[in-house]
């Protein structure tokens, strides 16, 4: 029995990190598709697999090891539960905590046999994004497959995102706040 519930922010479904706890439980972690079959662990999925799976049990028994159409015709199904039940995610606004990366460029001189430094002039640079994709990032949805896929985070880590999203959600702040800091959530 599907015990998520659906709450003020969903109103379709559950939220997605509430979807996401309880469908890494089900299933070992896969970064090469929604859902696969991994010889010696069995049927793995990625992060929205998981959050789809705990919302809609069924797409688990879908044909994954199909031929392509079997395949395709599963994922336009997985995607059909997936844009009905999280719909709201793709109008959450976020921005990958990589896509602004800055440092301080600073000039100094040394002016004394102590060391003693006097700064002359230092400005912030812009690095750029980590990964070309970064500053494509609109929506928490796009975000959820960015960071599980293009960097690598687990889903536990695509998780805590989540969350601290969906907590800025809720508590009123609707602006596209990037995360903390990249380094904070960033797979070792």
């Amino acid at each position: 029995m599907n015990t998520l519930m659906k709450t003020a922010l969903n109103p379709r479904g559950p939220l997605l990190s509430e979807a996401l706890r309880h469908g890494i439980t089900l299933r070992q972690e896969s970064h090469q598709e929604r859902f696969c079959q991994v010889e010696g662990r069995g049927l793995c999925s990625d992060a929205w697999g998981a959050a789809c799976e705990a919302v809609q049990p069924a797409v688990a028994k879908f044909n994954w090891t199909g031929d392509r159409f079997t395949f395709e015709r599963a994922m336009d199904a997985l995607r059909a539960v997936q844009s009905s039940y999280f719909a709201p995610y793709w109008e959450m606004p976020a921005v990958c905590p990589g896509s602004q990366q800055r440092f301080i460029r600073a000039g100094g001189r040394v002016i004394n046999r102590r060391g003693d430094m006097k700064l002359d002039g230092q400005e912030v640079v812009e690095l750029g994004g980590v990964t070309s994709e970064c500053d494509k990032v609109e929506h928490l949805a796009g975000m959820v497959d960015h960071l599980f896929y293009a960097h690598g985070w687990s889903r536990e880590k695509v998780l805590e995102a989540v969350e601290w999203y969906e907590n800025r959600r809720a508590n009123g702040l609707l602006t596209a706040v990037p995360l903390r800091s990249f380094e904070h959530l960033q797979v070792n």
